[in-house]
């Protein structure tokens, strides 16, 4: 078990924030970024704010459920890992 279950457990939580830490910069390694912005190649709108209708082609370029898909792969093989 990783993590504090007891708040007064300092080690378990300095284990789960490394364990974090890990998980994250993987993400970072394979994606470029852990920002949504940047991830999604948005940039900031200007002066509009109207909001975009929720479209297919609106959500063909914002691949949010493949950046969630690729978190849950992380957390998949790092919980195959410590299986062995």
């Amino acid at each position: 078990e990783k993590g504090a279950v007891d708040g007064k457990d300092r080690e378990g939580k300095a284990a789960n924030y490394a364990l974090v830490q890990q998980l994250a910069e993987e993400f970072r390694k394979r994606n470029g970024s852990m920002i949504c912005a940047e991830l999604l190649g948005l940039k900031k709108p200007e002066g509009s704010s109207t909001p975009e209708a929720r479209t297919e082609q609106y959500y063909a370029k914002r691949p949010c459920a493949k950046m969630v898909e690729e978190a849950a792969a992380i957390w998949a093989e790092y919980l195959e890992k410590q299986r062995k």
